[in-house]
């Protein structure tokens, strides 16, 4: 509904309706002067005003703005006191010389008060607006609890949003869209546009996360400590949700580059922390020369950041190996060649005598642990894949060796059965290499524990092999990120 009041002040009003029986919401636009300033509030009678619970002011770019005037929407969400006999919108702009105030009585005029309905025909700018701002304070504001529970209000506006998962090579206008998620929340969504460059005019991207829990719970969270590139001809933005393994997340993404304007959701991938940082860092993206040189900034700050988040965690990751007991369990997790397995065939003896249990993972595990079954003098468990053969050494009592193939041909060659005991954990310290994994490992979980087994050996952290990296700059702040992280891990053994 639209409201004159004088040459410089009009307002349209879409919606004046309640969330909840204690909280109302108020949403439209003022058109006012250039430059000054917007201040709007709701009262229960002349005078009484009501506590203002969420005011967004945002861009209206579907309402013309003659020139010397600005269009500002808002979404004023406000609560409702018992004892307010009305409800009045104030709208207050702030000039040079005076503050300029008129009253709008909202139960006066057939004004729309299905405020999700609303929701899901607005401007989709406005509507973002109110989301992510409802995700940084959701026990204080409605709007996502509204009704059935989350999401609230925006449910069917969510319905509508194109979508993708994992990644893209062509979406909307964009190419080589990335969505990664590491297993403690860390996410990244990143993409280059697939337009004519825009000089000048940098991409402003911001996300939440639709989280639906293993139990069937859907939330929407906030990005903890959002952060975006300022690229002209991309997107880069990463943040972290606090989520048990297993979730489902959505990044839901608004991006704004000069007039044009793009929302959006993004199925986190889980990935590896080498796939997390190609796509932090738009790897295969070409940028203009002066978006590289943002870009390195960037993700330089973004992985020393990262680097000081993690130091203290990774300093609590004590990996202290120790020779092995009678009975305990051997973890090999890396057979997957028939050479391997012949080896383990022919020091089963040496096995049996100092080991109660072995675990096994590879693509030849199976018919290395075959041969071993047959002899039936330990127990022999096969799993998938490494990330399942550590969970279920560490289900089993007291110490767990970790043995690589290296290691295993080692002690065939050199007829010293006993390094393969050298260096062992207690089981319940296993759950910390997972953990060493989702915040430092270089690729899957077989090479996280052959890394391990190497610095309990006494290899130094910096002699480690890394992953190939782009031959760029950024390629060189990766790898060295990546060689920092385990230089914070405290490991220590019996050297080879």
């Amino acid at each position: 509904m639209y409201f004159e009041f004088g040459q410089a002040l009009q307002a349209g009003l879409d919606c004046a309706g309640d969330i909840s029986p204690d909280q109302g919401a108020v949403f439209g636009w003022v058109r006012h002067p250039v430059g000054e300033a917007l201040e709007l509030r709701v009262e229960g009678s002349p005078g009484d005003p009501v506590e203002t619970l969420l005011l967004d002011i945002h861009p209206r770019q579907d309402v013309e703005a003659p020139e010397g005037m600005a269009v500002s929407g808002f979404s004023l969400v406000h609560d409702i006191p018992r004892h307010a006999p009305g409800r009045l919108l104030i709208i207050g702009v702030v000039g040079t010389a005076a503050v300029q105030e008129v009253a709008v009585d909202l139960l006066a005029y057939d004004l729309p008060v299905d405020v999700e309905g609303v929701t899901l025909n607005r401007e989709w700018g406005a509507t973002y607006q109110l989301l992510h701002a409802s995700a940084r304070d959701p026990g204080r504001i409605k709007t996502l609890t509204a009704d059935a529970g989350p999401p609230g209000i925006f449910g069917g506006w969510l319905d509508r949003l194109p979508r993708f998962a994992g990644s893209a090579d062509w979406f909307m206008d964009f190419r080589r869209v990335t969505a990664a998620m590491l297993p403690d929340g860390e996410l990244a969504v990143s993409g280059g546009f697939n337009l004519p460059p825009a000089p000048g005019q940098k991409a402003a991207a911001m996300a939440c996360a639709l989280v639906r829990r293993p139990g069937g719970g859907t939330e929407v969270l906030p990005f903890a400590g959002e952060a975006r590139a300022p690229l002209e001809g991309g997107f880069a933005l990463s943040g972290r949700v606090d989520v048990p393994a297993g979730t489902a997340v959505e990044a839901l993404i608004q991006i704004r580059r000069g007039e044009q304007s793009w929302w959006f959701r993004a199925e986190a991938a889980r990935a590896t922390l080498p796939e997390f940082l190609n796509a932090l860092s738009l790897s295969g993206v070409e940028l203009a020369g002066a978006d590289q040189g943002a870009l390195h900034g960037w993700v330089r700050q973004a992985l020393s950041d990262r680097g000081d988040a993690l130091r203290d965690r990774l300093a609590t990751l004590g990996l202290a190996g120790a020779p092995a007991r009678s009975g305990s369990t051997a973890l090999l997790f890396d057979v997957n060649d028939e050479y391997a397995a012949r080896v383990l065939s022919l020091l089963a003896p040496q096995f049996e005598a100092r080991f109660g249990r072995m675990v096994l993972s590879g693509t030849a595990a199976s018919r290395a642990a075959a041969g071993l079954m047959r002899r039936g003098r330990m127990e022999i468990t096969v799993q998938g894949d490494a990330e399942e053969a550590l969970l279920a050494a560490a289900e089993g009592p007291g110490q767990v060796a970790p043995i690589d193939t290296a290691s295993l041909v080692d002690a065939a060659i050199e007829g010293n059965p006993a390094r393969l005991t050298a260096n062992a954990l207690p089981a319940d310290r296993l759950p910390m290499i997972a953990a060493l994994h989702g915040m430092a490992g270089v690729g899957e979980m077989e090479s996280t524990l052959r890394r391990v087994v190497a610095l309990m050996a006494g290899v130094d952290a910096s002699a480690l092999p890394l992953p190939v990296q782009r031959p760029d700059a950024i390629g060189g702040l990766v790898a060295e990120h990546l060689r920092g992280l385990w230089e914070m891990v405290p490991v220590s053994g019996v050297a080879r």
